[in-house]
């Protein structure tokens, strides 16, 4: 039995991330397939450690641009495929259009799926199309599938709505690199010294929350706020109108830019206090940073944060509103259950780990494929 994994348009974000992850966090008594294949860009494949029963293939085009990747897949790729026999193909992006089955596909992206949220990009917008193309191709390559692999009940929830057919499917959670994990403090100094890991985009609503907290600091309220991730260009303006329009913005807040993967946990080791202000969230990882590195959090009420942090957080608030994000930051900074807050989303965060990931993705892929073949015979 054979495991092909189709990364060719793996590049960056979550998605790399994950597979790299489950790849790297694999027990060898676990793999049950006789060889694994992994079809990528140079890139990627370099952060996968080499195994005995791991061929990592790389074709010069999957370097390249979507066109070339287009063309590798059409005239490659589905070739290779046709010619194989008891293997399972796994599609982590959720795109594979070709006809080979068994093959298992995951769902990553939300904004995908729910056109409130991507609508925050503009009605006409670029990212919008190309979100509703992406909305197309994922619910025919869904619906076509064997199988798929949700990162939360909210997605499993939400997208088999949408879908024309009924799809075995499992709830597969990711899992959390252990330099994220440190012990929450045992006393907070003031000022709060806050962090927000996110890129400057529509969902995560940055600018409301500047708003909010220009009218603490002017009640007196101490604080600092650091700000960490890339950004979206539309975005980054609408950032920097408000920012620049108030120059006590600086005294409080400051925006560090897109920050290495690698590196980030070190903002975390510093940061005594988290926000997390995202409106639109598959499995919210960086929620998931936040408890396993023992910070307490203001976070958005909006689903699927609730699933992973718990109905029973006392910091929820609603990102979309400046009068919410003002009232509950306010209750956050002055509360005196930080200690305690923290150490409960810490504790919640230990079921979090890549080598169950990445043995359920296995066993799940596995298990699928030995069903095609019993139905087959």
């Amino acid at each position: 039995m054979k495991l092909i994994i189709d990364a060719s348009n793996l590049r960056n974000g979550g998605g790399v991330t994950h597979i790299v992850e489950v790849l790297n966090s694999i027990s060898d008594v676990h793999i049950l397939f006789n060889e694994v294949e992994i079809f990528s860009n140079k890139t990627t494949l370099s952060k996968i450690r080499d195994r005995s029963w791991l061929k990592k293939i790389n074709d010069q085009r999957l370097n390249k641009g979507l066109i070339d990747i287009l063309k590798w897949r059409f005239f490659y790729f589905n070739p290779y495929l046709k010619k194989q026999k008891n293997v399972i193909l796994f599609n982590p992006p959720g795109t594979y259009a070709g006809n080979f089955s068994p093959f298992v596909v995951m769902s990553h992206n939300m904004l995908i799926w729910d056109k409130k949220e991507r609508r925050r990009f503009g009605k006409f917008s670029t990212l919008n199309w190309k979100f509703i193309l992406l909305n197309r191709i994922q619910k025919i390559s869904f619906n076509k599938s064997s199988a798929i692999i949700f990162i939360s009940n909210y997605a499993k929830d939400t997208i088999l709505k949408q879908l024309s057919v009924i799809k075995t499917n499992e709830v597969i959670f990711h899992g959390i690199n252990e330099r994220f994990v440190q012990f929450p403090k045992s006393e907070y100094t003031e000022p709060l010294e806050l962090l927000y890991t996110s890129n400057l985009i529509h969902y995560k609503h940055q600018v409301t929350l500047l708003k909010s907290l220009l009218l603490l600091h002017k009640e007196g309220y101490k604080f600092k706020v650091n700000l960490v991730g890339g950004f979206h260009k539309d975005y980054k303006a609408q950032f920097y109108t408000e920012y620049d329009s108030d120059i006590a913005y600086k005294q409080f807040v400051k925006y560090h830019g897109k920050v290495d993967f690698e590196k980030i946990h070190d903002f975390y080791k510093k940061a005594n206090g988290f926000i997390f202000a995202s409106s639109c969230e598959n499995m919210p990882n960086i929620l998931i940073e936040a408890m396993s590195s023992g910070l307490p959090i203001l976070c958005s009420n909006y689903a699927p944060m609730p699933e992973f942090l718990g109905e029973d957080h006392q910091f929820y608030f609603d990102p979309t509103s400046v009068q919410s994000t003002y009232e509950n930051m306010k209750r956050f900074i002055t509360s005196k259950e930080l200690l305690e807050s923290a150490q409960k989303s810490f504790n919640k965060a230990k079921k979090y780990n890549w080598e169950k990931c990445a043995n359920q993705t296995f066993q799940f892929l596995y298990s699928t494929l030995e069903n095609h073949n019993n139905v087959k015979k």
